[in-house]
């Protein structure tokens, strides 16, 4: 796995990118582990509840939900820029693919913004993996990414989400809604409300190749 992991990075250094804390790992997803992770987008109620949505799921049927988890998540392998770039990262416990979070920062993003997002098997949910994940996530955004504010979403009726969120530090800035109609709730962080949650001895490796790229320096 780790060969094709390399391999994979030697392409796009964001799959190089690991997180590390207490057991639970960030790393860049081979297809394998994207595999695990479409099964349980594709599994009914595999993420959120009976009654709730996620942009995944949303009005598809689970062998769709599955191809459409993938189709999304491969998109995601471009090759980083300053302008615009995406840093998925799977969640990993005892080997096992639990969930997906990504760093992303897009050409209207001010310098310095970062959005995140994440999302958990809900069999894992209830364990506090939830704010474990999002605050690693933030550790690299913040400390060794240079991000000075991180932005995220969720729909107005997931309380579990927006629970994590507020957990980190993040404050709602604002309410819209989604171009489907669904209400939706945006937050934001910054360093320090970060760092009074901060967990200790966050490993982070691997970041060097994917700084590089996102530089202004190197373009």
């Amino acid at each position: 796995m780790d060969l094709v992991r390399d391999d994979l990075a030697a392409l796009y250094p964001q799959v190089g990118v690991r997180v590390a804390h207490a057991g639970l790992v960030l790393v860049g997803p081979t297809d394998d582990e994207l595999l695990e992770l479409a099964a349980i987008v594709a599994e009914p109620h595999g993420i959120l509840g009976p009654g709730q949505e996620h942009f995944l799921t949303r009005a598809l049927g689970d062998d769709d939900a599955a191809r459409v988890f993938l189709e999304w998540a491969w998109r995601l392998r471009e090759f980083p820029t300053t302008g615009r770039w995406r840093l998925p990262l799977a969640v990993l416990e005892g080997g096992r693919a639990l969930g997906l979070v990504v760093l992303a920062h897009e050409v209207e993003h001010p310098a310095g913004t970062v959005h995140t997002s994440s999302w958990l098997a809900r069999a894992e949910q209830g364990r506090g993996l939830g704010r474990r994940v999002r605050l690693m996530l933030l550790e690299l955004a913040f400390e060794h990414l240079g991000m000075t504010r991180a932005v995220t979403t969720a729909a107005d009726d997931n309380r579990a989400s927006l629970r994590v969120s507020q957990r980190c530090g993040y404050r709602e800035t604002h309410r819209r809604r989604h171009a489907d109609g669904t209400p939706e709730v945006h937050l934001a962080v910054t360093p320090g409300a970060w760092r009074r949650r901060r967990l200790d001895d966050v490993v982070v490796e691997g970041v060097e190749p994917f700084l590089a790229a996102i530089s202004p320096a190197s373009r």
